[in-house]
């Protein structure tokens, strides 16, 4: 019973610090008893649920049809990188976690990812039950204890700016209702005019766009779209205006405004810089809008992109660089790494580095040489 009190204080204690630091912590609750040897077995026991966590996804979204977007391997530097139209596999510099992302493409929408989230559930049921049935010392059971305590945390239903949990889909999921349920429902028409951007095909993506505005007017996902076909082809400002717009809509929930804030920022940031905004106005309620995103929830590193572009138009190239370095190594997408490279190329080109702008500059062209931010920043790299 002292274990398990230990194991709801801490829960209830460090429920606010985020997901991964709450399973650390807790699970070091558990394994104290079992010596440093159990501290050690806890935390691969850790890393070893989250493992199968994210590969109970892959397997579920590969049964139940939905599209794997990305398969990130490691945390850190990115080392190398496999990008198609509609998957990206990162390789990084501390390949200790993987990392898989899926979205749906078929409907039903919610069975699809009920069951998928239920298949990531049976890998975890699998894996703790596994640990405890072959633990014999301490080293095994701090393992098991490890394992078992990512386990339960993640059948806690929690959905925020910043992550889902398998619990969630398992248990909320079914319930949904109203306009998050018309939300996830619309996905596939979104992410047709997704797949047309990946490759470039804006008319392509112009069409799928129409056909979500014809059947989606009023929802959140809809109004994103169309801000994101805005913000390609250069229209920062235009896009800035529309999800203004959103702010005072009384059915949005902190995850709405942290996600709609974020979208506000970096199209803030970007009309500064294309000059379709004043400094003064601009780089204000940019900063604003980032950390009101920040306050509802959104974590941080999501933020690092637009971070970076406000520290530039700051005049503070150093941290624009390291938050643009930031930004390019933890994106899940080809496109956002070469936006953030613009980035780090346009901080490289202010601190007077023009060589190593041009390498950085060369990587984003090879991800997405079309790109609005991508071809201003070669524009202007040339004529320095």
């Amino acid at each position: 019973m002292g274990n398990v009190s230990r194991f709801v204080r801490a829960l209830k204690l460090l429920t606010k610090s985020g997901p991964l630091f709450t399973i650390a912590a807790t699970t070091a609750v558990l394994a104290s008893g079992q010596g440093p040897i159990g501290l050690l077995g806890a935390l691969l026991g850790l890393i070893l649920q989250l493992a199968a966590l994210q590969i109970g996804t892959l397997t579920g979204a590969l049964i139940w049809r939905l599209r794997i977007r990305h398969i990130i391997i490691g945390v850190g530097r990115e080392l190398r990188a496999w990008n198609t139209p509609n998957l990206r596999i990162v390789l990084r510099s501390l390949p200790v976690v993987i990392m898989v992302g899926a979205r749906s493409i078929h409907s039903p929408v919610r069975k699809r990812l009920w069951l998928t989230g239920a298949t990531s559930v049976l890998a975890a049921i699998l894996t703790a039950t596994t640990t405890w049935l072959l633990a014999t010392g301490e080293l095994s059971r701090g393992l098991a204890i490890g394992a078992t305590t990512c386990l339960l945390h993640e059948l806690i239903p929690r959905r925020s700016a910043g992550t889902t949990s398998p619990g969630w889909f398992l248990f909320s999921l079914p319930r949904l209702s109203g306009r998050p349920a018309a939300e996830m429902d619309a996905t596939p028409l979104v992410n047709n005019v997704v797949d047309a951007i990946r490759t470039a095909d804006l008319d392509t993506a112009d069409t799928a766009l129409a056909k979500l505005v014809e059947a989606h007017p009023a929802l959140l996902m809809t109004t994103g779209a169309q801000a994101t076909m805005l913000n390609i082809r250069g229209k920062y400002a235009e896009a800035l205006q529309l999800l203004s717009a959103l702010v005072g809509r009384p059915d949005m929930e902190p995850r709405d405004m942290a996600l709609i804030l974020a979208e506000m920022a970096g199209a803030t940031a970007s009309a500064v810089e294309a000059g379709q905004l004043p400094l003064e106005i601009g780089l204000s309620a940019g900063t604003r809008a980032a950390d009101s995103a920040i306050g509802f929830g959104l974590p941080r590193y999501r933020l690092t992109g637009t971070l970076a572009q406000l520290a530039l138009l700051r005049g503070d190239t150093t941290e624009a660089l390291s938050l643009a370095r930031q930004s390019a190594d933890s994106s899940t997408d080809a496109l956002a790494r070469a936006d953030s490279l613009a980035t780090a190329a346009r901080a490289q080109m202010a601190a007077g580095d023009n060589s190593a702008a041009r390498t950085t500059l060369a990587e984003a062209e090879s991800l997405a040489a079309w790109l609005p931010r991508v071809t201003t920043t070669s524009a202007r790299l040339k004529i320095d």
